[in-house]
């Protein structure tokens, strides 16, 4: 929440973010409770991944700021498409950032809540692409009891835990795991997982689904999508643990969730496919090899008569 300015030093240097935040009086101070959050989450979690906080601040009664490291480039979810499929390699680069990220905020007990694509930046293209997470506002410590404390149901849908739209549910690293699996299938696929994630479908029909649809295997959901290529090995089981709707199910953390993904991406970037020969360059090799072969004859043949 809030606006977001790009700001160039006087003196020169790297450009900062400078987020406003207005402080209606009429939310009882929670969205400076927010507010405040967000500052002592950026300051806390750190890793090159994290837009780091720099400075915090208010402006009369009605009014805070934020400057922030700046994060360049495109989000995640532009970025994806515009350069979808992503090979393997580069893909598992992406990830791995998005991963540490959300790793190094569990390691603080802190738990992001709200995230997808459009919190994540990312500049450059390849495997040069370096990506930051943002926005951490409604981050909150895991250890701090249950979610009735808070509004149910924060998160963007696509993306959030089921539990998050549910008060007296447990808040912990598990709900943030939920998105990293719905956000590697997008990264590895370039497309949304849910059915009815589309125009033409009606917003009881997606939120039905989001709350109590199957959720069926991954390499199903491709094949369904006409994806061109096949997911890692063993990445069903693994999507099947990310997005269990039951949290003890899921995997504790994003640094768990990393451990058990990153073999299946490097394994799945060890197996390339075989050479392919083309039929011009095949039909050529039998032409010559034919004339070698007819040339032998001949010169043979007329030794013998000699």
């Amino acid at each position: 929440m809030g606006s977001v300015y790009r700001v160039e030093p006087l003196a020169g240097g790297d450009a900062i973010a400078l987020k406003l935040v207005g402080l209606d009086a009429t939310t009882d101070g929670r969205a400076f409770r927010r507010f405040e959050r967000e500052v002592e989450t950026g300051r806390r979690v750190r890793s090159p991944f994290v837009a780091a906080t720099l400075d915090s601040g208010k402006l009369g009664e009605r009014l805070a700021w934020l400057t922030m490291e700046f994060a360049p480039g495109v989000g995640l979810d532009e970025h994806v498409r515009a350069h979808a499929p992503l090979s393997r390699d580069v893909a598992a680069r992406l990830l791995a950032q998005v991963f540490a990220a959300i790793a190094a905020a569990h390691a603080e007990g802190i738990v992001h809540r709200d995230l997808k694509p459009d919190n994540v930046r990312v500049a450059g293209e390849g495997r040069e692409a370096r990506l930051k997470v943002l926005d951490f506002g409604l981050a909150k410590e895991h250890d701090a009891g249950t979610l009735s404390r808070t509004t149910p149901g924060l998160g963007a849908p696509l993306w959030a835990a089921p539990e998050l739209s549910r008060e007296e549910q447990k808040l912990s690293p598990r709900a943030d795991v939920w998105s990293l699996g719905l956000l590697t299938f997008f990264v590895l696929t370039g497309c949304l997982y849910w059915r009815h994630a589309t125009e033409r479908a009606s917003v009881a029909d997606l939120a039905m689904e989001l709350l109590r649809g199957e959720i069926v295997a991954a390499s199903v959901r491709a094949r369904e999508l006409e994806l061109p290529s096949e997911l890692p090995s063993g990445f069903d089981a693994w999507f099947e643990r990310a997005v269990n709707r039951d949290p003890e199910a899921r995997f504790a953390n994003a640094a768990e969730a990393w451990r058990e993904l990153e073999p299946l991406l490097a394994a799945a970037e060890a197996v390339r496919p075989t050479s392919v020969v083309k039929p011009g360059v095949f039909l050529t090799a039998v032409i010559v090899s034919c004339v070698v072969a007819g040339l032998a004859i001949y010169w043979l043949l007329r030794s013998m008569r000699i």
